[in-house]
């Protein structure tokens, strides 16, 4: 490995204290500029065109706020945090603490952040499958501007996402969960040097008062698509529909039909059926209880 790999010198390292000053100088420093939190992600890419670190972890963007109006989760917000909070662990919003517990070792979650998990835009990034069937919406600042991305929208290719240079992520935000719903996500895991999903799957189902129809539905995939994804077509083949378990075979069976797999996409695929339907059934059992 030749030095210009190895080293990662940025000449610049500032520590805003404020959105506002963040925002101006990210404008300034254009594609040069990196913001950082916990680096986890930084400091393994080494991109070249990083030229200067902008600290963000000054700018009191770390909590955990319910209410009412749904879920807050600052965007500096460890992962950590995140998988120990007993306010989220209580409630349906549960399988994004389950998904934080998935991310690396017990460093990198105490390092890593929520808003870090989702900007490098990994296909395999663990929290988004959990985020995407929660419905999860990115607010964002800009030099001027503010605007709110749903997290479907806001993935561009592999580790790409609509952020723009002066930008910056300042919450996750997860709206109210509706009575009768139920949730559930899972994991298949690579045996190798690096502790990645090979498939990761997470649903939210919302059922009649009867318990007998599917009202609502998120599927959220990792892996199995270039980009993290929801499977609207199986979501579409459920809502309104009586359950069985043909109906549930048959949603799986669409989902994997959705994605894309990089590589190993036959196995990938029957994973897919498999968690998709093992899923929505305990996600269906939850909600009837």
């Amino acid at each position: 490995m030749n030095g210009e790999n190895t080293y990662f010198r940025p000449k610049l390292y500032s520590k805003p204290s404020s959105i506002v000053e963040t925002v101006k100088l990210l404008a300034e420093l254009g594609e040069r500029g990196k913001p950082v939190a916990g680096g986890t992600d930084v400091m393994v890419e080494k991109r070249r065109e990083v030229e200067a670190l902008v600290d963000i972890t000054g700018l009191n963007l770390s909590y955990i706020k319910m209410d009412n109006n749904g879920l807050h989760l600052g965007a500096t917000t460890t992962l950590y945090t995140i998988e120990k909070s007993e306010e989220i662990k209580q409630t349906p919003y549960r399988i994004l603490a389950q998904a934080a517990h998935k991310v690396g070792t017990p460093l990198i979650r105490n390092m890593g952040t929520i808003a870090g998990n989702i900007c490098n835009a990994s296909p395999s990034s663990d929290t988004s499958a959990a985020l995407l069937a929660l419905g999860a919406v990115v607010r964002m600042v800009g030099n001027g501007k503010k605007r709110e991305v749903p997290l479907d929208k806001f993935f561009a290719g592999p580790f790409r996402s609509v952020k723009e240079h002066d930008e910056l992520v300042i919450e996750i935000y997860i709206p109210p969960i509706a009575s009768r719903t139920g949730t559930s996500a899972s994991w298949l895991t690579k045996n190798g040097n690096v502790d990645e999903s090979m498939v990761g799957v997470a649903v939210l189902v919302v059922l009649n008062k009867e318990g007998e129809k599917i009202e609502d539905v998120r599927i959220g995939l990792l892996s199995v698509n270039p980009t993290p994804m929801r499977a609207v077509q199986a979501e579409t083949a459920l809502i309104g529909k009586k359950i069985s378990d043909t109906l549930l075979k048959e949603a799986a069976q669409a989902a994997a039909a959705e994605a894309k797999p990089r590589s190993k996409a036959d196995y990938r695929r029957s994973m897919t059926v498999h968690l998709v339907e093992t899923n929505l059934k305990e996600a269906i059992a939850e909600a009837r209880g």
